[in-house]
């Protein structure tokens, strides 16, 4: 017969760490207890009462009602909820909330934190207690998945063992969520905060967990970022108060820049809005029967065009920083309503321009940094020397700001997003990390439901270890693996580590703008490699559609990878002496297996109204990667240069923003297909040559070189070589072209970090069309047309 609790299981037992500056700790320590079990079920049948104390708030309703019902799905017994009071136990007897028994025990559910739990065995009885908003219901929730084996995989699939005799024994265990503020961006559909509650997140982005689920730590209005033009809107006051807003280049201005946050007028017309703000929040969540929101949003808007003028300057100057003027500011604020509301915290964000922290400044006491980290490496963890400059930002804030959240983001976001990210081996010492230094919550944006990397398992060990950072990072992963993907998870296991080899041999800087070049460690050994380790996966899973169904969905990054880095692939096939009209592996099976996989997975992820739209957008990214040549021989001008010194970027490989700029098949192109940009006439000025071209580095932010195409450059119609010079080329570097930058060409491949100061010529071939440029014909649209880039190594 199973008896649960007497065994401690692993990450069951975390010791207390000695962490000066950590205020939230997980203590779920075993400690001395009465011998004997208390009986839940026996052979199907329900001997024991749950009684659910008198006075429950919603979420201790809700984990009363969880509880009976997952105890019913695991024992088959019928379990029913009774106020603690109206009913009398018949055996063995679970007490959920704040209970007189649980009192009786000297368990204080008032003097407990916010969701802070209990669990503990006394006789034949079970306590489940916690604080109020959230405790009950995650004492609940870590009983039913640390004692009985219930696990909530995503918000659709969870796994439910079947014991119809069940026992607990020897509990005693207390403990709250490591990290105060726990957020993923668009978690999943929609649910009222179940799946968020289950897996103990206390907010999941634009998405409110109902008062059920113990509500979340919801931002007041009127937003949660990016709020300056949503208290000062520039419609309604620049025309009559330009003061307010930024002073660019001598003029001020309201569009795309900030607000003058010296301007004493301004500032009181904020604090007016602000405190009411705090008001109708905090009386529309009282109503609501919702905890109220303690944190307010002060933050810059999402662009620069911070304001030049000389008090604004003048303070940027002092500390050598912009996040000065935005400081002095927030801090000023937080001074004026401190005694009026002392629960409540201002959020301000140091992003961008914002992100060095100041000289001398300190963040007031009820101020929150939330530092953005835009340009770290996904693939190493933030203690890597290739992350110093972030790290060295938040150790910066750290010693000048109590609390500090952390913006994080999990995914890419140029085109071919949710390529495979060698990233799930950094969570956990980048959460020790922030734990250490004062980080009280972390938001991440995990968005792409269907087209993100191994999500389900990447979202889940977020959510673990946001709880407890200590937790074994790879027993989770087994955990996992072996729950959702059952006989394959080892091999699932086997190409996470094979991806992580593979990325520790093969630096690529992956940061949110990555783009499919920069992924060098996807070459044509490890897609080939993991495309048989996941055909060995399917075999094992083979008669359980379930199964097949995630282990599909697990190999779809890779499927889409082998599809979009196939021109790559083939250079290296054919390096390697092999026929360049035989391919490496069978690309339309992969197309096919791709579009089912991404078809199917919209249909369980993703709204209906949506649904039809993303299928067509699956159809539109596929159709093209298999129609295109394979194999784009090197251009002619360079095809005798010694091997290995010419590197290749046909039009297919670059990251087009603003949707502007497509990808077209042209005759006239040598590898058949060009970035075409078609200039409308109210457009034109800004495009007429000559039109600029340069290099520029991301992590360093800097450019490293530029150029321009003049008309007297342009020698006759049709595609021409223009060369921009020579320069060294370090990792996260890009070609970009026009003043707007909207062609941007990752060419960090070309890097050599033994070799730094390293020269390559950089080349592109161009072509421009229509009436407004040299050479162009009457009836031409007029247009700039980029087929390739090409660096030489000299």
């Amino acid at each position: 017969m199973p008896r649960l609790g007497s065994t401690p299981r692993p990450g069951g037992r975390i010791w207390l760490r000695a962490l000066s500056r950590v205020v939230w700790l997980v203590a779920l320590v075993a400690l001395a207890l009465p011998a004997g079990a208390v009986t839940l079920a026996r052979e199907g049948r329900a001997p024991a009462t749950l009684f659910l104390a008198a006075g429950a708030t919603a979420p201790e309703e809700t984990a009363a009602q969880e509880l009976a019902a997952y105890l019913s799905q695991v024992t088959g017994a019928t379990f029913t909820v009774t106020r603690e009071g109206q009913g009398t136990a018949r055996g063995a007897s679970i007490y959920v909330g704040p209970t007189r028994l649980a009192a009786g025990q000297g368990i204080d559910c008032t003097k407990l934190g916010p969701e802070e739990w209990v669990m503990r065995t006394v006789g034949d009885s079970l306590i489940l207690a916690g604080g109020r908003p959230r405790g009950t219901l995650y004492a609940v929730y870590r009983f039913l998945e640390d004692v009985i084996g219930v696990h909530w995989w995503n918000a659709y699939e969870e796994s439910v063992p079947k014991q119809p005799t069940l026992e607990v024994t020897g509990l005693d265990r207390r403990g709250k969520p490591v990290f105060r503020y726990r957020d993923i961006y668009m978690l999943y559909a929609r649910d009222g905060g179940r799946f968020a509650a289950r897996n103990r997140l206390n907010r999941e982005g634009d998405a409110r967990i109902s008062k059920e689920y113990g509500g979340g730590m919801d931002y007041g209005p009127p937003y949660h970022v990016h709020t300056f033009f949503m208290y000062v809107p520039p419609d309604q006051y620049f025309e009559k108060h330009p003061e307010w807003f930024s002073l660019i280049k001598g003029k001020r201005t309201a569009g795309r820049t900030q607000l003058c946050l010296t301007n004493q007028e301004m500032r009181t017309f904020f604090l007016q809005r602000l405190r009411k703000y705090i008001a109708d929040s905090w009386a529309a969540a009282k109503k609501e029967g919702l905890p109220v929101p303690l944190v307010f949003s002060v933050s810059q808007n999402d662009w620069h065009g911070q304001c030049e003028c000389d008090n604004c300057q003048k303070i940027t100057a002092a500390e050598g920083s912009e996040a000065g003027p935005l400081l002095d500011f927030v801090n000023w604020l937080a001074d004026s309503i401190k005694d009026e509301y002392p629960e409540v915290s201002l959020d301000t964000l140091a992003y961008l321009y914002t992100q060095k922290a100041p000289k001398t400044m300190r963040v007031r006491d009820n101020v929150i940094i939330r530092l953005c980290d835009t340009h770290s490496n996904f693939t190493r963890a933030i203690t890597d020397p290739e992350n110093k400059a972030f790290r060295e930002h938040l150790l910066s804030w750290a010693k000048i700001a109590k609390n500090l959240r952390i913006w994080d983001y999990a995914v890419t976001f140029a085109p071919y997003y949710g390529l495979p990210l060698a990233s799930l081996h950094t969570y956990a010492p980048d959460y020790r990390f922030y734990a250490e230094n004062n980080v009280e919550g972390v938001f991440t944006e995990h968005e792409y439901e269907v087209l993100a990397d191994m999500r389900d398992l990447k979202i889940w060990m977020m959510m673990k270890l946001l709880e407890d950072p200590y937790r074994d990072a790879q027993a989770l992963i087994r955990q996992f693996t072996d729950g959702f993907y059952g006989p394959a998870g080892p091999l699932i296991r086997d190409y996470l580590a094979a991806l992580e080899k593979a990325s520790s041999e093969k630096i690529s800087y992956l940061s949110m703008g990555a783009s499919p070049p920069q992924y060098h460690y996807l070459d044509l050994d490890f897609i080939r490699n993991s495309q048989a380790l996941f055909d060995r996966a399917e075999a094992a899973v083979a008669s359980d559609p379930v199964l097949l169904r995630r282990v599909r969905h697990a190999r779809l990054p890779l499927d889409r990878a082998s599809l979009v880095l196939l021109p790559r692939l083939m250079r290296q096939w054919v390096a390697s002496g092999k026929n360049p009209e035989v391919l490496p592996y069978d690309r339309d099976a992969i197309a096919r297996r791709c579009k089912a996989t991404w078809h199917a997975e919209v249909d369980r992820r993703i709204p209906e109204q949506r649904r039809q739209a993303e299928r067509a957008r699956a159809d539109e990214e596929i159709l093209p990667l298999i129609t295109r040549r394979p194999y784009v021989p090197l251009p002619e001008k360079f095809r005798d240069l010694p091997a290995g010194t010419v590197f290749d970027y046909t039009a297919d490989t670059s990251r087009n923003w603003q949707n502007r700029v497509k990808v077209v098949p042209d005759p006239e192109a040598e590898s058949g297909i060009t970035n075409r940009l078609e200039i409308p006439a109210e457009e034109m000025e800004r495009y007429v040559l000559p039109m600029p071209w340069g290099l520029y580095n991301q992590v360093q932010k800097k450019g490293v070189g530029s150029a321009s195409i003049r008309a007297e450059d342009v020698p006759g119609p049709g595609y021409h070589w223009y060369r921009m010079g020579s320069f060294p080329i370090v990792h996260s570097t890009y070609v970009y072209f026009f003043w707007s930058w909207i062609i941007q060409v990752d060419v960090d491949d070309v890097a050599d970090s033994k070799r730094p100061d390293q020269k390559y010529a950089v080349w592109a071939r161009v072509k421009f069309e229509g009436p407004r440029f040299p050479h162009g014909k009457p009836d031409q649209k007029n247009a700039i047309c980029v087929e390739r880039v090409v660096l030489v190594k000299e």
